[in-house]
């Protein structure tokens, strides 16, 4: 890895047309994914809230308002064509919090309603809204708060949408014409995957009935995944997918593999569920075989042990991958001290920057401790594969 000398008097370069970003925004709190395309679409993909105090630079802002003025600073819009909410839990669309001030037409804003208040969004997507079938989310407040704003978008007239897997035109840049050799791509969302054939997908979850209440796939088994391609850069995202089998007792519930095999090799992949202990298992290295991992990280366990080992291959005669990581608590950073040096970072904004064209990309990684934007250290160019 090639890691140049930054100044910390060094802001990071506004995106330019042809140029696609990605940031993975370390709110301390959840995950949050602006996508700025090459010809200036924007997606927010998530919006974490978990904690009721604010985290950051500015303790008077909720951590929705500082993903928004984040994601006003680094792309060309004041819009968001896309919202996207991979599933609902707290840590990706926003938790209910103390602030009484921050309410919407009978919701509070929070996570991914908070942008779309400050940065609105032409389009939600979520996994499944209105219907979500045998596999409602989780009943608890954030989930009837984070309803009750799509509710109330779609009374004002404002799209929401559940995804379509194995689609890719659901998701397009404004000017697609331009930009034939980019796409996004959902590969998995509600136990579905995509087959690889057109946009054909199948279940991996068996006959719902037949399942006993303690084997009923949870929240995360249903988040939406996503292949990114843009020339020859390909990048993964997943969620809080998972390959939990609870020792094989299901092994329909490793729903992290298929997946992977369905992504095929990436440049860039996203660890699923934060690299947390049910996830990021052997399959999804070996088949995404990715040069870059990015670990969205804001709790005491994340990453587990082995799953960092194993995104670094911090094995004996293994070649090194780049790992990097938004926000690793200090006790996390005890727990794994046997491989943090060998990580690339371990705390900041970590932006992907694709060249135009799409052959290759550099990661920045950007001081989150206010919001100057300043960049901490370069990684690249790396090539793509």
């Amino acid at each position: 890895m090639s890691q140049p000398a930054i100044s910390r008097s060094t802001v990071f370069p506004k995106w330019t047309p042809e140029t696609l970003d990605i940031h993975h925004i370390d709110i301390g709190s959840g995950n949050a994914t602006l996508i700025v395309g090459p010809d200036g679409t924007t997606i927010l993909i998530d919006c974490g809230t978990s904690k009721d105090a604010s985290v950051g630079q500015d303790d008077s802002h909720r951590p929705g308002e500082l993903v928004a003025a984040y994601a006003l600073r680094n792309s060309p819009s004041t819009t968001l064509e896309y919202l996207v909410a991979t599933h609902v839990h707290p840590d990706h669309v926003g938790d209910v919090h103390s602030d009484k001030t921050a309410m919407g037409s009978g919701f509070q804003r929070t996570g991914l309603s908070d942008v779309d208040h400050h940065m609105p969004a032409k389009l939600v997507i979520d996994r499944a809204y209105p219907n979500y079938g045998l596999r409602p989310p989780l009943s608890a407040p954030f989930t009837d708060n984070y309803l009750a704003w799509l509710d109330a978008r779609r009374q004002e007239g404002r799209e929401v949408s559940r995804i379509d897997v194995g689609s890719k035109s659901q998701i397009k840049l404004r000017s697609p014409e331009d930009y034939p050799t980019f796409s996004i791509r959902t590969l998995a969302a509600n136990g579905l995957v995509w087959t690889g054939n057109g946009q054909e997908s199948r279940s991996l979850f068996p006959d719902l009935g037949t399942l006993p209440p303690e084997a009923l796939p949870e929240e995360n088994k249903c988040s939406i995944a996503f292949l990114l391609s843009y020339g020859l850069f390909r990048y993964y995202t997943g969620g809080d997918l998972t390959c939990d089998t609870y020792d094989g007792r299901y092994p329909w519930m490793d729903i992290e593999t298929p997946v992977a095999k369905a992504a095929g090799k990436v440049d860039v992949a996203v660890a699923n569920h934060h690299g947390y202990f049910d996830a990021c298992g052997p399959d999804f290295v070996t088949m995404l075989d990715a040069t870059t991992y990015i670990i969205p990280a804001w709790h005491v366990t994340h990453p587990g042990m082995a799953q960092l080992q194993r995104m670094l291959g911090a094995w004996p005669g293994v070649a090194r991958r780049n790992v990097f990581a938004t926000r690793m608590l200090p006790e996390n950073r005890l727990l794994n001290n046997r491989f943090t040096s060998e990580m690339c970072s371990q705390q900041g904004h970590v932006v992907v920057r694709v060249a135009p064209g799409g052959g290759s990309y550099k990661i920045f990684v950007l001081d989150s401790n206010d919001e100057q934007d300043f960049v901490t250290a370069e990684f690249g160019p790396y090539l793509c594969n």
